[in-house]
């Protein structure tokens, strides 16, 4: 009866997963509808004195415009800082700016700033990590993909493993 009632649970956990929604999908309609809700609302009330060019910026970087996209990722007067937008803006811009634009715009840039918009896209409190464990973040943005594992640090494999000191392969014999 245990079995069978783990079985269940199983089956049901794979089935509700299935239909569960990915939050870190997007179409690049629904993409750009994000960016520029953050633009309107988060990051044009940034600014109390004459509005400055907020989602001008914006709007040049989601053509993938180099210098816009550096100004997004760079300036923190144009991130609200508010976990529960900037950070849930930086990865909806990728699927707008899409693979080729954004890879362009990455090898433009120092290693240092790459890791810190990757660190901006695959913010620690957000879902969207979960991309890169689906296979979805590789699927969709193979180039930008590309440099992302290569900023990784390598694993050692077990190759590079040290051979085990021969002292201690003798005191296991002996047990």
């Amino acid at each position: 009866m245990l079995k069978r009632i783990v079985t269940f649970c199983a089956f049901a956990a794979i089935a509700l997963a299935d239909k569960h929604p990915r939050y870190y999908t997007f179409t690049a309609r629904s993409a750009r509808q994000t960016v520029l809700q953050y633009c309107h609302r988060d990051c044009a009330q940034l600014f109390w004195k004459p509005p400055k060019p907020c989602c001008d910026v914006f709007e040049q970087a989601m053509r993938g415009d180099v210098p816009a996209l550096r100004r997004v990722f760079t300036e923190r007067g144009l991130q609200s800082g508010d976990n529960k937008s900037w950070s849930f803006t930086a990865w909806p811009l990728l699927h707008v700016v899409g693979d080729k634009r954004f890879a362009a715009f990455l090898r433009a840039v120092d290693a240092h700033e790459q890791s810190d918009v990757f660190d901006q896209i695959f913010y620690t409190g957000s879902y969207y990590p979960e991309a890169i464990k689906t296979g979805y973040f590789a699927g969709h943005f193979p180039e930008v993909a590309a440099i992302y594992r290569k900023l990784q640090p390598r694993k050692t494999s077990n190759q590079t493993l040290q051979p085990t000191p021969s002292w201690l392969v003798s005191s296991r014999s002996h047990d």
